[in-house]
């Protein structure tokens, strides 16, 4: 809502020929409070004024002899490119007031003058011209802010692009070290046939990326891409989510719906988790994929699919059949071939290359500007075990760019998980050798204490070692003599 010391600083110009009206006007308006006031007696004089200085109100005389009010209200159309022209019209003829509304015009007052009337029209009028500006100014302001987002947008998705190309990997799959580049070669050709797949690997290790290259390179790829969570269903809703059910089959089934399998048909079913399906759902599954045809829940009828089955597991299925809770059969069917994704501890030479991949996308998703990573967090990210695999490091890097400062343009140490930040330096081989224990035992103990702040009772706890041990070691390392709780910098940090 607009206030009275805004309303009575608006910037109002009076036009009229006659001095005594403009006087009179003037004086009205400067006894209610108006501070702002111009007069001119020229009405040609208007436009330079105005495009000056962009009054919030023009009282204007309709009737002059120079130049009549109705071509000086045509005339500011052209300077007031915005569509509210803030002119009130005063004239002493009824047949005006249509036509200077009409013209362009806001309002109008009659001749004679009511004073009180006066001061009303010019109070509703300025408050709605200065609610106009303030309106223009936040729908401006909201455009801008959307063009920078917008330019910040593209920005973000030119780098992403560029990260993605210069890695130049499949379907998203970054897979710079050996290990992984086997496997993704292998997919690649196992892709080009029909076959059954199993694929194998640790939770978060990238799974379903592989089953969506292995559809996205086969002759299904212009089918449907159908993935199951089979661990994330529960088994009496299982059997229907697969094969459909029949209208009627159980409570609440009002009418026939097809499963996963019908989806899919045509396509890639990708069962995830498959080492979670009960036994007595592993038979239906075996059948299915045997027979290529399901039956609906409660139905009698069966129906024919063409599907290519890939199935994936965090399970030792083989030790799983060992032991009876996994049939052997099934396991055969689904072990044609076997994709095993190595660990992200096991593929080192990914891990940076999928950080960058993983920070530009967060960066997009939240359009923020963060777009590199510091040395000292990236030597963290490599010292890093990643228990949970690349799931594990792409919600790392959504919370580094989330808490990164707002003029930040790179994730820096801070930002990481507290967990990635007190990573020990992992031990090196020299020249493809293996250090000697001793040294290892040397940078972890060093590394642990500098993390400690030089505190030894902390770094003894944490190493679980007595106070007395790790007094003597760092005596050995030449330590001691000197303020042996001093940060110390662990070799290689």
């Amino acid at each position: 809502m607009i206030g009275s010391p805004e309303i009575l600083g608006a910037n109002i110009l009076i036009v009229d020929d006659q001095p005594a009206n403009a006087e009179l006007l003037e004086r009205t308006l400067r006894s209610a409070g108006y501070t702002a006031l111009t007069t001119t007696l020229d009405p040609t004089a208007v436009f330079g004024l105005h495009g000056q200085h962009r009054y919030d109100l023009i009282i204007l005389d309709l009737v002059m002899p120079v130049m009549d009010g109705f071509e000086v209200i045509e005339a500011l159309k052209e300077i007031e490119k915005d569509s509210y022209l803030p002119v009130l019209v005063i004239t002493a003829e009824p047949g005006h007031k249509l036509r200077a509304l009409q013209a362009g015009a806001k309002d109008f007052i009659s001749k004679p003058l009511n004073l009180a009337e006066v001061q009303m029209r010019v109070h509703n009028m300025v408050e709605v011209r200065l609610l106009h500006v303030a309106t223009r100014r936040l729908y401006e302001q909201v455009l801008a802010e959307r063009e920078a987002q917008e330019r910040l947008s593209d920005a973000l998705q030119a780098a992403m692009v560029r990260v993605v190309h210069d890695f130049d990997e499949p379907r998203g799959i970054v897979a710079k070290s050996g290990p992984m580049r086997k496997v993704v070669d292998l997919a690649r050709r196992v892709a080009k046939v029909d076959s059954t797949v199993l694929v194998i690997g640790e939770s978060g290790s990238g799974k379903e990326r592989i089953a969506r290259l292995l559809h996205d390179e086969s002759t299904r790829a212009g089918g449907p891409f159908v993935a199951v969570n089979c661990g994330a269903i529960a088994e009496t809703l299982l059997e229907s989510e697969m094969f459909g059910h029949a209208r009627g089959a159980f409570t609440g089934a009002t009418g026939e719906r097809a499963g996963l399998f019908e989806a899919a048909h045509t396509g890639t079913l990708f069962l995830d988790e498959i080492g979670e399906v009960s036994p007595g759902m592993q038979v239906k599954l075996l059948r299915a994929i045997q027979e290529r045809e399901i039956r609906r829940v409660g139905d009698t009828k069966n129906r024919k699919v063409d599907v290519r089955i890939l199935a994936a597991t965090n399970r030792d299925l083989a030790k799983a059949v060992a032991e009876g809770s996994f049939r052997q059969d099934l396991f055969y069917r689904l072990n044609v071939v076997d994709l095993r994704i190595p660990a992200l501890r096991e593929r080192r030479d990914d891990i940076l290359p999928l950080a960058r991949v993983l920070l530009a996308e967060a960066a997009l998703r939240m359009k923020r500007k963060v777009s590199g990573i510091a040395p000292e967090a990236a030597d963290q990210l490599m010292r890093y075990d990643w228990p949970g695999n690349v799931r594990e490091l792409e919600n790392a890097m959504e919370r580094a760019v989330a808490l990164a400062l707002p003029d930040s343009t790179r994730v820096e140490l801070a930002d990481l998980p507290e967990e990635v930040r007190m990573a020990s330096p992992r031990p090196r081989a020299e020249h493809g050798r293996p250090r000697p224990l001793e040294e290892v035992e040397k940078e972890h103990i060093l590394a642990t204490l500098a993390q400690n702040g030089g505190n030894q009772t902390h770094t003894a706890r944490h190493l679980e070692i007595g106070q007395a041990t790790l007094y003597r070691k760092l005596k050995s390392y030449g330590l001691i003599g000197g303020d042996a709780r001093k940060p110390v910098a662990a070799p290689g940090g």
